[in-house]
């Protein structure tokens, strides 16, 4: 069917709703409803509480656990997970895993064989674009805390980036389920964060391996990976500001960047084998900016 767009005012503009559907709810005046924006499309729809889901997942023993096991029922937007096991030192992995991943679930119930996991926090996951500038910010701040680990040789920067990739993970599973229960206001780019988001998360995994290795080989790289650090730290601050301004100038930047670094980084790792490894991830992190600068949708 189609309505006629009205005027009220200076700034606002009315449509009228269809009687027959407003009978059929018993829609009051004064009442509120729903209106969600899906692209081109206004959803609108009476305001209810939404149906919670459940599911229960068995774990025989400690030696088949996996994180991913209940990190895919939390990401597919179920509010209370039942989990069983035949044995209890699969407890312990279980309420780790809530505490690393399950970013507003609690365990509310336990025994010698079964625990209940539960949504204790409705409605922080409602909102993707205010938890996906922290979640990116926080990747940007995990860069530059490298950055100044490497500069000043600091081991406790190293201990400290480590435990922010714990909480980027924990942010990455939560925009995940936000994304699939949610979805994103444009239909059509909800895949390409999707992507985005777990790029992100994976850029932040690499710099945890660089620290990784200076902690299991007991020293930090030169000056010439310091470089390439610059250059990484370089890289992400062009996709940062590509990522809220969109402009395909600044996805060309990107792509010659990428072009004029990768070479150094292979010559370095012949020269200085010892170096490789880290140089090896940090190439990773300029794969992944350029791979993320791609699903970027610039205007003409």
């Amino acid at each position: 069917m189609k309505r006629k767009i009205n005027r009220v005012g200076q700034n606002t503009l009315t449509v009228s709703l269809p009687s027959s559907w407003a009978r059929m709810l018993n829609l009051k005046p004064g009442e509120e409803i729903d209106v969600d924006e899906k692209g081109h499309s206004l959803i609108v729809s009476r305001g209810r509480v939404p149906e919670k889901k459940e599911v229960t997942v068995h774990l025989t023993d400690k030696d088949h656990f996996a994180k991913r096991l209940l990190g895919m029922p939390y990401i597919q937007g179920y509010d209370v997970i039942r989990v069983t096991y035949n044995d209890p030192e699969v407890y312990p992995l279980v309420r780790d895993c809530v505490n690393r991943i399950m970013l507003g679930f609690e365990i509310i119930d336990h025994g010698k064989d079964a625990c209940v996991l539960k949504n204790i926090a409705e409605g922080i996951d409602s909102e993707f674009e205010s938890n996906q500038r922290k979640f990116i910010l926080q990747v940007k701040n995990i860069i530059e805390n490298l950055k100044e680990a490497v500069e000043k040789k600091d081991d406790s920067l190293i201990e400290h980036i480590m435990m922010l990739d714990q909480s980027i993970d924990k942010l990455c599973v939560f925009m995940r389920r936000i994304l699939v229960m949610k979805g994103y206001r444009d239909d059509s780019r909800g895949k390409s964060y999707y992507y985005i988001v777990n790029l992100l998360e994976t850029i932040s995994d690499r710099c945890r391996d660089v620290c990784k290795h200076i902690k299991e080989s007991g020293k930090f790289p030169s000056k010439n990976v310091l470089a390439i650090i610059n250059e990484v730290k370089k890289s992400f601050e062009t996709f940062y500001d590509l990522y809220y301004k969109p402009e395909i100038n600044k996805v060309i930047v990107l792509k010659k960047h990428y072009s004029k670094v990768k070479p150094k980084i292979y010559e370095m790792m012949s020269k200085n084998p010892n170096e490789a490894i880290p140089l090896h991830h940090l190439l990773g992190v300029l794969e992944i900016i350029q791979s993320m600068s791609e699903e970027m949708e610039c205007p003409a």
